[in-house]
């Protein structure tokens, strides 16, 4: 081998080495950001900020929590989508949270998702609960219908943003109990949670780990839950359906997100790392405390049951959501 084709050789090993490197190096060159659609305090950003040092650890990276809430999530969204596909922008959140939103309007915008990089479930959850102040004069879910039903438009209900899941909640456990409410949104989980305290709406519709603090605090009370059997941290809690709001309410898990076109053994590193984090001790506690269960489901997976979601509440969210005359 003559000198020249010596030096090409070793010039092009080098090269190999060194993009190998590059690509092993890839998540500690920089912080990892972790999007949430909503405000801080909310359920998104509190199991966000739980998966923060799991999710670094697994990937040898600094990872750090960004809440861009506002738009209906389509802020986030749209600040995901713009991002490099290089893993080092993710964003948190359940799939039907924001498909839901994407229902707004009355149609349903599925670009976003088919589009974006799903890499995997951090666990699931009860979708919704009913919550009111404890001093309210509502103790039970009974006592909210007889006030509603004696002051047609009186009750307001508190919420996330327009057009989403919980707004779809509030409207059909409303409609099943024969209410007129008032739906108020705010941007989040936290906001909500303050509207409720400060006796700005008679109840509001917000995820178990939420209302959870409150209620052990002794601050609010539970009326209900969204799901299809009771919580065990929360036993006297009745479903909707034990209350007679024939309901179905699907299961809630927050997913991992990264842009469109991201590369699979980008894609693959970051699952995988997903599948270790939730596995955490300091992970698995925390989200005992939110009533939150660690379980991972995997993208296939997940884009199925986004499927699913497009033909069973999709016609829901359409008849509830039409879209605004022009």
């Amino acid at each position: 081998m003559s000198i020249k084709k010596v030096k090409r050789f070793l010039a092009l090993a080098a090269a190999v080495v060194m993009a190998g490197s590059a690509c092993a190096q890839s998540f500690s060159d920089r912080p990892i950001r972790i999007i949430v659609p909503f405000a801080a305090g909310g359920a998104n950003d509190l199991i966000a900020r739980a998966l923060q040092k799991p999710l670094g650890e697994a990937l040898g990276a600094t990872v750090v929590v960004q809440n861009l809430a506002g738009g209906s999530t389509k802020i986030a969204v749209a600040e995901l989508t713009r991002s490099a596909p290089d893993g080092h922008t993710l964003m948190l959140a359940g799939h039907a949270a924001l498909m839901g939103y994407y229902y707004s309007g009355g149609v349903f915008e599925t670009k976003f998702w088919r589009d974006l990089t799903i890499l995997g479930q951090t666990g699931q959850m009860a979708y919704g609960m009913i919550e009111t102040r404890i001093d309210s004069p509502f103790k039970t879910w009974k006592d909210v219908v007889d006030f509603g039903k004696k002051n047609p438009g009186k009750l307001s209900v508190g919420g996330p943003a327009l057009g989403g899941m919980m707004n779809l909640i509030v409207l059909e456990t409303a409609k099943a109990a024969g209410l007129d409410v008032t739906y108020v949104p705010y941007r989040g989980g936290g906001p909500s949670g303050f509207a409720v305290l400060a006796g700005e709406v008679s109840y509001r519709v917000a995820q178990p780990p939420e209302v959870y603090p409150n209620v052990t605090a002794g601050k609010t009370r539970a009326l209900a839950v969204a799901f299809p059997t009771r919580i065990p941290e929360m036993p006297d809690v009745p479903t909707v359906k034990e209350l007679g709001m024939n309901v179905d309410i699907p299961v809630f898990g927050f997913d991992v997100w990264g842009p469109a076109q991201m590369p699979p053994a980008v894609a693959n590193k970051i699952t995988e790392a997903i599948k270790v984090a939730i596995k955490d001790k300091a992970y698995i506690e925390v989200a005992k405390r939110l009533l939150y269960q660690p379980m991972f489901a995997g993208p296939q997976e997940l884009r199925a049951s986004m499927r699913t979601f497009e033909e069973t509440t999709g016609p829901k969210m359409e008849a509830a959501f039409p879209p605004k005359a022009q």
